[in-house]
């Protein structure tokens, strides 16, 4: 799999693309079909382009400022991965009871650093973690919410 910080990757994903790339994984995890950096890469522009995650909306040349590089529309965001699969709406608890066959992502949280990451896998060591050696919010973080996908048929 091909990880976020790849440097054939451009640096908005580098530094954004945690949630993209966790959800991308799917493809290779569970479809059998790895990404190349380009296809990825090509991806990201197609999702921002359509909608599916916001781009850079002060034109500023980068996407750190509010609301640039937030998935907006995780269907259609799976539709452009060509993913198999239908976002449950919400943030859910750790807890929270996991339908057969979905495929779940977790939002980190490190109190320190104050930053969000997401990952496939709520345990340590987790399962992908799309910063290639493991990220910081993992290693010294917490778990603090689910994102659910159930899977369609095609």
């Amino acid at each position: 799999m091909i990880y976020q910080t790849d440097r054939r990757l451009d640096r908005n994903l580098n530094h954004y693309g945690c949630y993209f790339v966790s959800l991308a994984y799917f493809r290779p995890f569970r479809m059998g079909h790895d990404w190349t950096a380009s296809e990825l890469q090509e991806a990201w522009l197609e999702a921002i382009r359509v909608g599916a995650i916001t781009g850079d909306l002060n034109t500023d040349g980068d996407m750190d400022d509010d609301g640039e590089a937030v998935i907006v529309n995780p269907d259609l965001l799976c539709h452009v991965l060509g993913l198999p699969l239908k976002y449950k709406d919400g943030h859910f608890p750790l807890d929270t009871p996991i339908p057969e066959g979905a495929y779940v992502i977790t939002e980190w949280y490190n109190p320190d650093t104050k930053f969000r990451h997401f990952v496939v896998g709520q345990k340590k060591p987790v399962q992908f973690d799309p910063i290639g050696g493991g990220s910081r919010t993992v290693r010294e973080g917490y778990p603090v919410s689910l994102r659910i996908y159930e899977r369609v048929e095609a």
